[in-house]
């Protein structure tokens, strides 16, 4: 390497991973320095034998770890590293590498030299990979990639691929297979199935306090079957006589139109034609009195809610029209128009408008499903009990229960190992189905021991035993032995307990279940 005026006051230098495999395994690599010509670098090794020399003291191309051994962390082949010179003046002496930079985290398990230089001065024309978090911090996708790489302030041990340590203020968390595969070219995906070991310490304790039982009404969302639209055209008179109609609909069934989302203001939105058809009965207000009106509004509400109408001086088109099987749930509304105006006014500007107002007021406040209820207007009828009207939503109450979480103020630790499939054995321990051999496993034991039909670790290891499962059956056998009766002394006990009613049937239940319920057959022992 040539030091000049370019380079002169450089430190570190690119370069080419060529060679991993250190024979003394100290994590010494051979490096291709990008500064130098490669060729011209060993034509100036006397006598240089491709074969024979690599690794030896010849071997101008060996890099020593800047870390120190005990963080062991060896690049890959053609992977990027900075090298650094004890004395720049003197190269191919004393002379160390550190990992180079990556264009992304999910490049980690392998990426060329040359676009790992992404975010060096030499990568300006290197293409953007995908970004995991947007420029203001947030996460593009917080659901499905958050927690699978570190967060600023934590500290990490990285793996190439799936494994990590993750050090937190008061947390360990050790994993393996967070993911299913890194590309750089799409955002990753979380595993909720890793295998994990996660030891952590909470400032206070949270615990299960006593379950308290209430009841809940839960709404049941039904389409509303008919509309009656109440429309007075001259609410601005101030002589009590009006005209308008009471016209009764059929809805087109949709969600715009079911108990739940039909509101007062409903109708400003909803149209014959989309939301429900033509009047199937027509009732004509044709100079009444405002209490004549109302009164006659009622007896058509009540009509539809006892199921049939008679009323003097109009001609109903269908009795079928009342028939309580086709009418449950209905709504009773003003018109578009009727409701526009009597909620109009802030300001009242003339006696018109008081009158309009006033007028609006009387109606809505008397025109009932039934006296004294509270509803008047507008409402929703759901059914008709004992000839009262039922109103609002229909639903039931539901008995649930809730137990509170409580706090206190102490310290806890909590240690937490996870997997699918969990084994705890014991070197020193000898099950009835023989010793599990480890023998060759120093590094990791491959999943093919584990499976193995000779002497697999499967085949050698036991079920766990849930406690709570255990006791339910034991509590329920003794039951029965406490009570059991026999018809005569030589026959075998009545299969119902005496007192307690504890039945063989039930116990044999549990015991042919209980390969499931009593016993984890994904944690095992020897």
């Amino acid at each position: 390497m040539k030091i000049d005026e370019v380079n002169n006051h450089q430190i570190i230098f690119p370069g080419r991973v060529l060679d991993i495999e250190d024979p003394m395994m100290l994590g010494r690599i051979r490096v291709e320095p990008l500064t130098e010509a490669y060729r011209d670098t060993l034509d100036a090794v006397p006598d240089w034998d491709e074969e024979t020399d690599i690794w030896t003291s010849k071997d101008p191309f060996i890099f020593l770890p800047l870390l120190p051994y005990f963080t062991y962390q060896v690049p890959k082949v053609d992977e990027y590293v900075h090298i650094i010179y004890m004395n720049k003046k003197f190269i191919q002496q004393n002379q160390f590498y550190i990992q180079g930079p990556f264009s992304s985290p999910m490049a980690t398990p392998f990426e060329n030299y040359l676009p790992a230089q992404k975010f060096l001065a030499t990568g300006d024309r290197i293409a953007d990979s995908v970004s995991i978090k947007n420029q203001d911090g947030t996460y593009k996708d917080k659901k499905t990639t958050y927690g699978i790489f570190p967060e600023p302030g934590d500290n990490a041990l990285m793996g190439r691929g799936s494994s990590d340590v993750i050090v937190k203020t008061n947390e360990v968390l050790v994993r393996a297979g967070k993911v299913s595969s890194l590309n750089k070219a799409q955002l990753p995906s979380a595993n909720p199935n890793r295998a994990f070991l996660q030891l952590s310490s909470f400032t206070q304790r949270q615990e299960l306090g006593e379950t308290e039982n209430f009841f809940k009404f839960t709404e049941k969302i039904q389409i509303v079957k008919k509309i009656l639209i109440w429309d007075i055209i001259n609410l601005e008179n101030k002589v009590d006589t009006f005209k308008g109609s009471i016209k009764l609909y059929n809805t087109i069934p949709s969600e715009r139109v079911n108990t739940n989302n039909f509101k007062i203001d409903s109708i400003l939105s909803l149209s014959e034609g989309t939301d429900y058809g033509a009047p199937i009965e027509t009732f004509i207000i044709d100079n009444l009195g405002s209490n004549d009106v109302i009164n006659l509004i009622n007896k058509i509400v009540n009509g539809l809610i006892n199921g049939r109408l008679d009323i003097t001086g109009y001609t109903i088109n269908n009795q079928n029209n009342f028939n309580p099987n086709f009418t449950f749930p209905f709504v009773v509304t003003p018109s578009k128009i009727t409701y526009e105006k009597g909620r109009t006014f802030k300001d009242l500007q003339s006696t018109n408008d008081a009158a309009q107002l006033n007028n609006y007021i009387n109606f809505y406040n008397n025109i009932k499903p039934n006296k004294g209820k509270i509803e008047s207007g507008f409402f929703i009828i759901s059914g008709n009990k004992n000839g009262n009207a039922i109103t609002g939503p229909q639903g039931d109450f539901e008995k649930q229960s809730k137990t509170p979480i409580n706090f206190t103020p102490s310290p806890v630790t909590y240690g937490i190992l996870g997997a699918q499939k969990l084994y705890m054995f014991s070197y020193d321990s000898t099950g009835p189905r023989g010793k599990i051999n480890l023998t060759e496993t120093l590094y990791g034991i491959p999943q093919e021991k584990f499976v193995s039909t000779d002497k697999g670790i499967e085949q050698l290891t036991y079920p766990t035993v849930r406690g709570d499962e255990l006791m339910k059956l034991l509590t329920k056998m003794f039951a029965f032995i406490t009570g059991h009766v026999h018809q005569t002394a030589t026959l075998p006990p009545v299969p119902v307990a005496a007192g307690n009613g504890q039945t063989t049937n039930e116990i044999n239940q549990i015991l042919a279940d209980s390969e499931n319920t009593i016993l984890n057959q994904n944690i095992r022992i020897n």
